[in-house]
């Protein structure tokens, strides 16, 4: 329903949006916005599950091997950065009794992330900071035990990728640890998996952002890397979808 609901009139478009390096085809749902993001909130009521459903439904499945190797550390605090609707958030107060999240995200995301968080009875361990990361403007909490991006990162350009680094860098310390959930293509079991995820470029290209793609693992991790940060440890295959838990700290 994804690929019908979302992309399919979009992608008569795809010649212009390799041309100008932008989602020509998110016109489909309106002009008012230069991101797929920003229209979330007010896509079709259709298009809008669709979307959601897509999102989650693969990296959802990670959440429960990811977990203990995010909470084996023992954070207190976590910034949950692209955290849409609250799911990880959610988790995390679930799996542990102590520890704080905040949500980082726009506008519409972050509304529906409070409700979600409010009706899971978590409304007091879930805080948020609304706002574009790409912006000079937004500041996130200083001094995080953790921060989680999952599946955030191949939403935007590796320039972009670089330059959010950078801002999580400021607020971090060098005993933060900064997780990266993401499907590499170049780290699936099956040849079919990589292809798929490889064309899943193409979505982002004419409907998305016009300028990001599904990465291998070694251009994120250096994309990552100049922002300041060393790769310390890598767990591959979380999940029957083969994604990849890559883990940071600052160089020192």
């Amino acid at each position: 329903w994804f690929t019908n609901d979302i992309c399919y009139q979009g992608a008569w478009d795809l010649t212009a949006s390799v041309k100008n390096g932008k989602p020509e085809g998110l016109k489909v749902f309106g002009d008012k916005w230069t991101t797929v993001y920003e229209a979330l909130s007010t896509l079709p009521e259709k298009a809008k599950k669709s979307w959601f459903e897509f999102d989650h439904f693969y990296s959802d499945i990670a959440f429960p091997e990811a977990l203990p190797i995010v909470f084996a550390e023992k954070p207190r605090t976590m910034i949950d950065i692209g955290g849409n609707t609250a799911k990880w958030s959610i988790s995390c107060c679930r799996y542990n009794p102590d520890v704080r999240m905040t949500i980082v995200d726009l506008p519409g995301q972050t509304a529906v992330a409070e409700k979600n968080a409010a009706a899971a009875g978590f409304a007091d361990r879930i805080g948020f900071c609304t706002g574009n990361v790409l912006d000079a403007s937004t500041k996130l909490p200083s001094a995080p035990d953790a921060v989680w991006m999952s599946q955030f990162l191949d939403c935007f350009s590796l320039h972009q990728i670089t330059k959010i680094l950078k801002k999580v860098y400021e607020a971090a310390t060098p005993e933060t640890n900064v997780y990266v959930l993401e499907p590499l293509w170049d780290k699936q079991h099956f040849e079919a998996s990589s292809y798929s995820l490889m064309a899943t470029s193409l979505y982002f290209t004419c409907i998305a952002n016009g300028n990001s793609k599904m990465y291998r693992y070694e251009e994120l991790v250096n994309a990552i890397s100049e922002a300041g940060f060393e790769l310390k440890t890598a767990h591959h295959n979380l999940g029957s979808n083969a994604y990849s838990l890559l883990v940071f700290r600052k160089n020192r």
